[in-house]
């Protein structure tokens, strides 16, 4: 092996750990937490399973896909109140605030 083969090991090796952090400092940034969305009070004309359906398209709204959206979606309040809790980024929070 040569010295200039061992440099750009020794460079590749270097470079290791900063391409690996990359995506953990992605995935940090974009840190999902729980969100209950409050929309006040059933008016009781809604059966359940419309008012879930409610709950996922507005989650719909923020969220990249169908799938994404129906996994984010935590619980839906039903009965007393209507919202739902969701997992979500704050920048989908903000949008969802603004809506």
């Amino acid at each position: 092996m040569t010295f200039h083969q061992t440099k750009n090991a020794m460079k590749l090796t270097s470079l290791f750990p900063l391409l690996f952090l990359v995506p953990l400092l992605a995935s940090c940034a974009e840190k999902k937490q729980v969100y209950i969305v409050y929309f006040g009070e059933h008016k009781g004309d809604k059966a359940f399973n419309e008012i879930e359906e409610h709950h996922h398209s507005y989650l719909l709204s923020v969220k990249e896909s169908e799938q994404d959206a129906r996994s984010s979606l935590l619980y839906s309040y039903k009965h007393s109140i209507n919202g739902f809790a969701a997992e979500l980024t704050p920048e989908e929070a903000s949008k969802l605030e603004s809506k």
